[in-house]
């Protein structure tokens, strides 16, 4: 009988067996996760008994010597097992947070409905030391879970178990993110990480028509459409974690944020400090006024006078273009960019100067103002997503913009705010 080399057989075991192998890993993996995922929802959920004590007894929600013994004393302990006070510590802190959001949904609850007669039970009130002594044992065990946790995290399952009426989703991202900083996974790649973890973290300043900015409460506009269709291809759900233009860089560097979406355009300032995609869309700077004034301000020269009133947005590029070009006008430096208009419609300033993109939405919102300069732009600019030094990530935004350009779904999403 002739028998096959060493090495056939070798490769036909792990060809057979390695995926039920691989299989029963992923099982076993998750089945960790979610005993985690299941002790910081049972924390969570003992909040009703704390709260209902403090609601008996008329004290207040936050107690900040109390929260800090909580933190020093899980810090102490995690130390112990090895871990770190820098991964521990933000990682208590918003289950803090969390735990008072929840505390603070009940007495509301309670002050509008009136406490539910079970609640009124005696058996069903737990003694303040019995809540305190549950919440050290969940405490304990959360943290030495942690410290023999080697899994990726995985935010799709997360959302499942950790369930509460006063959590929205970017609470649950916010115990997720410093959960998974704690004995961080170590990826080749931000992309790797957003694969595996299937979260998405989307900063984005919710202050710009039409690419990022609220309707009837929810946050709506062209990157926040796009923001979405993105972390569907990645088998990831988008969260949108605010940012600003004056703080943009530094969250930027803060490393929080996977990409930053919000109608930024491209310039070697932002270049320096991070990379920028492909561009999606191109316009420039163009003014814009009252109608009936527009006349005033057909050309730069007309609008750089001493007797004219240039509102800025604080921290942005138009900022930056006004202190370029404008030397003579009176700059007024305006902190809300959603509220900036309104200040030329009540007549506490005369002109602005931004992209042509928001003019055109602007305009077509309020009828009473008009563009200045007519298919004239005092600058070129292009839009693009800001995104960290991570070349493989880039290089999958950049293929994922190419295909969003040519099969219409980009299009779709200009169309649907303009």
């Amino acid at each position: 009988m002739k028998f096959l080399p060493l090495s056939c057989y070798l490769l036909f075991f792990f060809c057979f067996f390695s995926p039920f192998y691989l299989s029963a890993q992923t099982q076993a993996d998750e089945q960790v996760n979610r005993k985690l995922y299941q002790l910081l929802n049972s924390r969570l959920a003992h909040m009703q008994a704390v709260a209902l004590y403090k609601w008996q007894h008329k004290k207040p929600i936050e107690d900040l010597t109390r929260e800090q013994l909580v933190i020093d004393n899980s810090v102490a302990k995690a130390v112990e097992l090895g871990l770190t006070a820098k991964e521990i510590t933000p990682f208590f802190q918003v289950q803090i947070s969390l735990a008072k959001k929840i505390q603070g949904y009940y007495h509301k609850l309670w002050a509008e409905q009136g406490l539910p007669k079970a609640l009124l039970l005696a058996e069903n009130n737990p003694s303040l030391e019995k809540i305190r002594a549950q919440l050290i044992t969940l405490g304990a065990e959360i943290i030495t879970r942690l410290s023999k946790s080697e899994q990726q995290q995985d935010f799709a399952h997360f959302t499942l178990i950790l369930d509460h009426p006063a959590l929205d989703i970017n609470d649950k991202a916010a115990l997720f993110q410093v959960l998974s900083q704690v004995k961080a996974f170590a990826y080749g790649s931000r992309l790797d990480r957003i694969v595996a973890e299937k979260i998405l973290y989307v900063g984005t300043s919710g202050d710009y028509q039409p690419f990022s900015f609220y309707r009837a409460g929810k946050r709506v506009g062209i990157d926040i459409m796009l923001a979405r269709a993105l972390a569907r291809t990645l088998g990831a759900q988008a969260v949108f974690l605010p940012t600003s233009w004056p703080g943009l860089l530094t969250d930027l560097a803060s490393g929080e944020y996977d990409i930053m979406m919000s109608g930024i355009s491209k310039k070697l300032f932002r270049q320096q400090l991070g990379l920028f995609s492909d561009s999606y869309h191109t316009g420039g700077k163009t003014p814009v006024s009252l109608c009936r004034q527009k006349h005033k301000f057909a050309s730069l020269a007309q609008i750089d006078r001493p007797d004219r009133r240039i509102i800025v947005n604080k921290g942005g590029t138009n900022e930056r273009f006004v202190n370029q070009h404008i030397k003579q006008a009176q700059v007024l430096l305006h902190d809300d960019n959603t509220t900036v208009f309104e200040q030329i419609l009540a007549g506490r300033a005369d002109v602005m100067i931004t992209d042509q993109i928001e003019v055109a939405v602007q305009v077509k919102k309020h009828p009473e103002l008009c563009a200045t300069m007519v298919d004239t732009r005092l600058s070129y600019s292009a839009k693009a997503f800001l995104l960290n030094r991570d070349l493989i990530w880039l290089e999958y935004i950049n293929t994922w913009l190419e295909q969003i350009k040519n099969d219409g779904v980009l299009e779709q999403a200009f169309a649907q705010y303009l």
